[in-house]
């Protein structure tokens, strides 16, 4: 009888690291950067990004949200003008992906000298667009922000920012 439990213990791990092995190396990674042209007048443009989440739909549509990280982290897009700055990186399991979220909790910025709070007009931000991991490779998502639709108002009246985003695989 003690024989056939260390037996089954021994099966049950064997499997079990199967598993893992299995899940890590039959993934890929995923590079997401983030580039932004900049509106006239502003020379900073800083959003508070709190989590990054990506959706797998690889389960008939059924799939569910991954969460890249959830440290919060804030990227000045002056600095993404001519070339893109890195946001997350990240193993995902193979399969059909469709979306990427991001929850950006606030944002400011330097606009002719001054520096303004920006009031979120709303945080969560989908941005649909359609990529795969395979095994063994490295797809990179670029997230196009483009502030100078995103951002309205003046240094009167105040600013607002509903996020505009656009996705470009390579």
């Amino acid at each position: 009888m003690k024989g056939r439990a260390i037996i089954a213990a021994a099966v049950v791990v064997v499997v079990i690291a199967a598993g893992a092995f299995y899940f890590l190396e039959s993934g890929g990674n995923l590079n997401i950067q983030i580039r932004d042209p900049m509106p006239p007048g502003w020379s900073s443009l800083y959003i508070n990004i709190s989590d990054v989440s990506i959706h797998n739909s690889t389960a008939g549509g059924n799939g569910g949200y991954t969460k890249s990280f959830s440290t919060p982290m804030t990227i000045n897009l002056a600095n993404a003008v001519n070339s893109a700055v890195f946001l997350a990186s990240l193993k995902l399991p193979n399969g059909h992906y469709q979306m990427i979220r991001l929850t950006i909790t606030g944002a400011y910025g330097v606009y002719d000298g001054k520096t303004y709070k920006i009031t979120m007009v709303s945080q969560i931000v989908d941005i649909a667009g359609q990529f795969s991991i395979s095994s063994g490779s490295t797809t990179t998502v670029t997230l196009d922000f483009n502030s100078a639709q995103a951002v309205h108002g003046t240094p009167v009246t105040g600013f607002t920012m509903t996020p505009v985003i656009a996705e470009t695989v390579s």
